[in-house]
């Protein structure tokens, strides 16, 4: 009996493993048509790769598809079932794609798009429709504008560029004025000037009746769609002074020149844009050159034509000041250590109300831009640097800005919208100095203090200046100290993680996590553009603001 069962068992098995075999050569998934529905397989693994203005779509084939209708739109097209929304662009209604992958052009930039797919056959119904993963793609932000050149700009005028022929038709203008509570910019309300054929085609325009030295923000657009946009500042207007000299290419900023000009109060040195000068005093019978000395009751300005790159000015030998004077102010120029060391290199008594640098790059200066020596008392009311760029400066013993005894007297020192990239020794050094104020505002700052050297030296901790530090940038340093005098009061000013601080940290700098490689386009070779889209708006040099 038992032997029966066992044997009906058997049988059983083997029946239903005969029925399984020939159910399974008739695979309902055999990639022709799906049975159930009698309609094609939808297309699989989507995938997109955006640009700004483009977008490639990649799927997977599917057999018996004849060709597929891509559907397009700002407008989510998730779980509609049949038709086209309103708004829709659709592509391939005319059997035109064929297969994989697909390029989409003619998009607009900086924004969302929902899109979706089917596969589509003669005398067969399309399949369902097949969406991405997160059923949209953005595409990328673009800016075709081009940088703004020193060429570019002037005292009421602003020149902008982009590629010949884009699709462009109208540019705003806007005025900065000014900032929020939270250190957000804030901004006028937009000039809007519509672009001419001729414009676009040429693929520039003017932009005139500006305000000299106003820092505007620029923007351009295919009607509402933004295409890029460009902050930057007029030039400053030319001084109206007593007298003015123009310094010919070739041409050299000499004693002589400057003594033959001794009864002038308010002179103007004018140096002609993109071209080279040096800058010495006198040459002695064996070669030597001496300091350039700006003689008593003399105010000096050294300025730079606008519309063109800023004149190079090779320092043979220092500047220097005999007497009281007025101002020592230099405008728009390139200062290049060529065996000085110092800008400005002071041993004998003086006083200056002000001494300013505007929108001045300073290369290679072994030592110092502004030191004090010596024992005669020397006073300066306001060292202003504006705008201005330092590169590989103080590899020697001094500091950027070198005031260390007690007959050194200054009533303020202000660093506004400056890039410090390689100070090797401190920035500031007012050791025993009497300086009543110092700030550093909207700077940038990478490898700028040496190791085991200090933004600000005052001495002590319980002496110098009052500090105020508001919307700077710390980037990479090595071995940095912060500061030695009173605690600095820090509003909106942010430290990256390579930003450390051997000792004497900034309290109250915010903590961003990523370093300098992430945060900035190119930081070894000086480029301190914003590419990471979440750091704070309105930190740093503004000329380093993504766009």
């Amino acid at each position: 009996m038992k032997s029966k069962i066992t044997k009906l068992y058997i049988l059983g098995a083997m029946l239903l493993l005969t029925f399984a075999t020939l159910v399974s050569c008739e695979d309902a998934n055999d990639w022709k048509t799906d049975s159930a529905y009698d309609r094609l397989f939808m297309p699989s693994g989507l995938s997109i790769s955006a640009t700004a203005t483009e977008a490639e779509l990649s799927w997977k084939s599917t057999p018996g598809t004849q060709y597929y209708i891509i559907e397009l739109s700002t407008d989510s097209l998730y779980g509609l079932k049949s038709g086209y929304t309103a708004n829709s662009q659709i592509l391939g209604e005319d059997g035109s794609i064929k297969s994989s992958p697909y390029q989409i052009t003619d998009l607009n930039n900086s924004t969302k798009y929902f899109i979706r797919i089917k596969g589509c056959a003669d005398n067969v119904a399309s399949s369902n429709w097949a969406y991405l993963s997160n059923v949209f793609f953005e595409t990328k932000s673009e800016n075709i504008l081009n940088p703004i050149t020193d060429a570019d700009t002037g005292e009421d005028y602003i020149t902008l560029t982009w590629q010949a022929g884009l699709a462009v038709t109208q540019v705003t203008v806007q005025e900065s004025i000014g900032t929020t509570e939270s250190g957000a910019p804030l901004y006028a309300e937009a000039v809007v000037i519509d672009l001419t054929a001729e414009d676009i085609a040429n693929g520039t325009i003017t932009i005139t009746g500006l305000k000299e030295s106003t820092a505007y923000l620029f923007s351009i657009y295919n009607n509402t769609t933004l295409r890029g946009s460009r902050l930057t500042t007029t030039a400053i207007a030319a001084p109206e002074p007593e007298y003015t000299v123009t310094l010919g290419p070739g041409e050299t900023l000499t004693q002589g020149l400057i003594n033959s000009l001794i009864d002038k109060t308010n002179l103007v040195i004018v140096f002609t844009a993109g071209e080279t000068y040096d800058i010495a005093g006198a040459e002695s019978s064996d070669g030597t050159l001496s300091t350039l000395n700006i003689p008593a009751d003399m105010s000096l300005t050294l300025y730079a034509e606008a519309g063109g790159d800023k004149p190079v000015l090779n320092i043979m030998k220092d500047i220097v000041f005999s007497g009281t004077h007025q101002f020592f102010r230099a405008y728009n120029l390139l200062f290049n250590n060529s065996n000085s060391g110092y800008v400005i290199n002071q041993e004998s008594a003086m006083y200056v109300s002000e001494i300013l640098f505007s929108d001045c790059e300073f290369n290679g200066f072994t030592n110092s831009i502004i030191r004090f020596k010596g024992t005669p008392a020397k006073t300066v009311g306001n060292i202003k640097f504006d705008m201005c760029s330092f590169n590989n400066i103080c590899t020697g013993s001094y500091a950027l800005v070198h005031l260390n005894s007690k007959d050194y007297t200054a009533t303020n020192i202000e660093l506004n919208n400056c890039t410090l990239n390689g100070v090797g020794n401190d920035v500031l050094r007012l050791t025993n100095a009497s300086v009543t104020t110092v700030s550093f505002n909207y700077c940038t700052l990478y490898n700028a203090i040496g190791s085991g050297r200090y933004l600000v030296d005052a001495g002590s901790s319980n002496s110098g200046p009052t500090i105020t530090i508001t919307n700077t940038l710390f980037g990479k340093s090595s071995g940095a100290k912060g500061y030695r005098g009173y605690a600095p009061t820090v509003n909106n000013s942010y430290v990256l993680t390579d930003g450390v601080f051997a000792s004497n940290a900034i309290k109250g700098l915010i903590s961003f996590n990523a370093d300098s490689e992430e945060v900035f386009a190119d930081p070894t070779d000086g480029d301190f553009t914003i590419i990471d889209s979440s750091f704070p708006s309105n930190v740093g040099a503004t000329r380093w603001y993504p766009q």
